[in-house]
């Protein structure tokens, strides 16, 4: 099978690190006495900052932020399964420019730092549909609803059960809590021929 998979909050847990950042940005630089939103997972959605203020925030600390996320339990091992196993394995993520000096870079040598293996890296794409088509994905890894809904349309969508994609509920989407409930439900698909 092929197998799309993206970076942030799927092969890493980079929710905590972005509330941490966006938290102590609001009290410093903001200076609004909202409250963060329980429902929030990036920094365009955790407070009501304006475009300007989210642009200004994501320039000087998306990237730091992203290096700093811990790779999820047995996200590693999972993957590197997967390749041994025969599976292509296309990485996939809408990092890109200007809040990354060089998304493909940095995106690379973490994932290498960490011991990602792959085939293919895509990133700066805010079409993930269009680019699993491209490339013949036959299931696809992520977590916002701004993806997984349109990409469910063609193929199987595999997502960690969290609150920011509850609404998520359509046909093609499957909800899992760990790397290891990924395995086997890639398995089961494999199986059904998928």
């Amino acid at each position: 099978m092929r197998i799309g998979i993206d970076v942030d909050n799927i092969i890493t847990d980079t929710v905590p690190v972005v509330k941490q950042y966006c938290e102590k940005y609001h009290k410093e630089v903001i200076k609004r006495n909202t409250p963060m939103k329980e429902d929030g997972f990036a920094s365009y959605n955790l407070y009501d900052w304006t475009k300007e203020e989210n642009d200004k925030f994501c320039i000087q600390y998306l990237q730091e932020i992203v290096l700093q996320a811990k790779v999820k339990e047995n996200a590693k091992e999972v993957i590197k399964r997967l390749k041994q196993e025969g599976h292509y394995i296309c990485i996939i993520t809408a990092r890109t420019e200007p809040y990354f000096k060089n998304p493909y870079e940095i995106t690379e040598k973490f994932l290498i730092e960490n011991g990602i293996e792959y085939d293919k890296l895509v990133v700066g794409t805010m079409d993930k549909k269009q680019v699993c088509m491209e490339n013949h994905i036959d299931i696809m890894l992520d977590d916002e609803p701004q993806y997984i809904i349109p990409i469910a349309l063609l193929i199987p969508v595999i997502t960690f059960d969290v609150v920011y994609n509850k609404e998520c509920e359509e046909n093609n989407i499957i909800k899992v809590n760990t790397w290891k409930e990924v395995y086997d439900v890639i398995k089961q698909l494999e199986k059904k021929g998928r």
